[in-house]
């Protein structure tokens, strides 16, 4: 708790002094003027945000009850991205300070959106069993695939303790495709 504290100490100061210097090129009310215009452009894009994501946690929660979502009533990957962005660009907008606001702006890029969406996937790829626990965590324990917490459904295995015949036995499901390529 005492990096985050002593990181967001720094942050201000690092803030405090650039808009000292900015004051001094340009009047102090120009400043001022602009925290306010930013508050209200920070205000509009979390509504838009919002009025695209909020669909979606309505489907993620009643997939909590037990209704499977429809795939095609859900928007498009670029404009979730885009809303989730237009989303954090807000938030960074209202917290006063010119640099946020420059990093806000940078969010709203395209070219930036799709960097951090690529890094994103290739993170959640790498981390896919951390991912897994995190979500079996946040539903109480139960797995994600089913909810029975690895149970058998319909009790006792057809095919005996093990699985296949023998108590321990694993089949390898992975499969070598050769290529006309491949010689």
């Amino acid at each position: 708790m005492g990096v985050v504290v002593g990181i967001a100490l720094v942050w201000f100061i690092i803030e405090m002094l650039v808009w000292y210097l900015i004051a001094q090129f340009v009047s102090g009310w120009f400043v001022f003027i602009w925290f306010v215009v930013a508050i209200f452009i920070g205000l509009a894009l979390i509504k838009k945000s919002a009025s695209t994501l909020n669909p979606m946690a309505q489907q993620m929660k009643a997939m909590q009850n037990g209704v499977i979502p429809n795939p095609a009533n859900q928007p498009a990957e670029s404009a979730i991205t885009k809303s989730v962005a237009m989303g954090i660009a807000g938030i960074l907008l209202l917290i006063p300070g010119l640099l946020t606001d420059v990093g806000a702006f940078l969010l709203l890029l395209p070219a930036i959106q799709k960097t951090l969406t690529t890094k994103a996937k290739n993170y959640a790829m790498k981390n896919q069993d951390k991912m897994m626990a995190m979500m079996a965590k946040q539903m109480g324990g139960q797995s994600p695939f089913g909810g029975m917490g690895g149970q058998n459904p319909f009790g006792q295995s057809p095919f005996g303790q093990g699985g296949f015949g023998k108590k321990g036995t694993t089949i390898d499901t992975t499969a070598k495709i050769k290529s006309a390529n491949d010689d």
